[in-house]
């Protein structure tokens, strides 16, 4: 009996959800959803009133970080549209509409509850994406709360 309640012990022990997996997989439906242009899933891998900064004035015209959920609906619905545009001009009528694919991920936890994760875009000649994530983990999982969208100029100062 002392035998079979270690063996079910030690099962509850291993079957316990590692955070980085975690995270991990947080991205990964992240990146799934923003390539197929899928809102809800999209939509279900944040918090509520997450908050981001955009690299460019698309989606965010104004160039301020967004602060609420109506903000950050709005600025990401007017990034799909554009995506949307892209892709039919491109020839692609199903998903995936995009192919973004990280490079050099990295995820470092300051917290047990909170995850960063850094990763750059595919370079060009003149420049090269850079993303940084704060996810953390809510009552409904693990989260996107925060993203810091910037490319960076690789042409030499002028």
């Amino acid at each position: 009996m002392r035998a079979l309640l270690q063996l079910l012990l030690a099962g509850c022990l291993v079957a316990q959800p590692n955070p980085e997996t975690e995270v991990r997989r947080v991205l990964n439906d992240f990146l799934t959803a923003f390539n197929n242009l899928d809102w809800p899933a999209f939509r279900q891998c944040w918090v509520n009133d997450p908050v981001v900064f955009y690299p460019s004035t698309v989606p965010n015209p104004s160039g301020k970080r967004t602060e609420n959920s109506a903000e950050f609906e709005a600025a990401w619905r007017r990034q799909f549209d554009l995506a949307h545009e892209i892709a039919a001009k491109q020839g692609v009528t199903k998903a995936p509409f995009q192919n973004i694919q990280p490079q050099d991920v990295r995820i470092d936890f300051p917290a047990p509850t909170v995850a960063v994760a850094t990763f750059h875009l595919g370079r060009s000649e003149t420049s090269v994406g850079r993303r940084m994530f704060v996810i953390a983990k809510t009552g409904a999982g693990w989260k996107i709360t925060h993203l810091h969208a910037s490319n960076m100029s690789l042409l030499p100062a002028k």
